[in-house]
C-alpha cells in the first residue's frame, strides 16, 4: 500500500534566521527617541542661527527692526539679495594691486 506525503510543519515550527523578528528593548526605544529629539533641537538651533545672522545683516544695512524681522523669516531668499546685490565690497580686489607694475612697464 503506498505511504502517504509527510505533513508539511506548521508555521510555529518555522524559526529560521530568515522569519526571525529583531527584538526592541525598552531601553533602545528610549535612546533611539533621545537621538530624535537631540537632533531636532540641533537642526531648530541651526535654523534660528541662519535666521538671526540675515536679520542682523538687514539691521547693520538698513538700521530698520522691521526690516530685520521680515528679512528673519525670508532669510532663504534674503542671503542672495544681499550677496548679488546689497553687499558693497569695502576693498579692491586683490588681483587689482599686483598689475601696477605692468602698467608702469608701458
Amino acid at each position: 500500500m503506498p505511504s502517504s506525503p509527510p505533513n508539511p510543519p506548521g508555521p510555529e515550527s518555522n524559526t529560521g534566521p530568515a522569519n526571525a523578528v529583531p527584538s526592541t528593548t525598552a531601553t533602545d526605544a528610549t535612546l533611539a527617541g533621545g537621538w530624535a529629539i537631540g537632533g531636532m533641537v540641533i537642526g531648530i538651533l541651526v535654523a534660528f542661527l541662519w535666521s538671526f545672522g540675515a536679520a542682523s545683516l538687514s539691521y547693520a544695512k538698513y538700521g530698520s527692526i522691521g526690516w530685520a524681522i521680515l528679512d528673519f523669516f525670508f532669510a532663504t531668499v534674503y542671503y542672495p539679495f544681499y550677496a548679488l546685490v546689497l553687499n558693497t565690497p569695502s576693498a579692491p580686489m586683490m588681483g587689482g594691486r599686483s598689475l601696477r607694475w605692468l602698467r608702469k612697464m608701458f
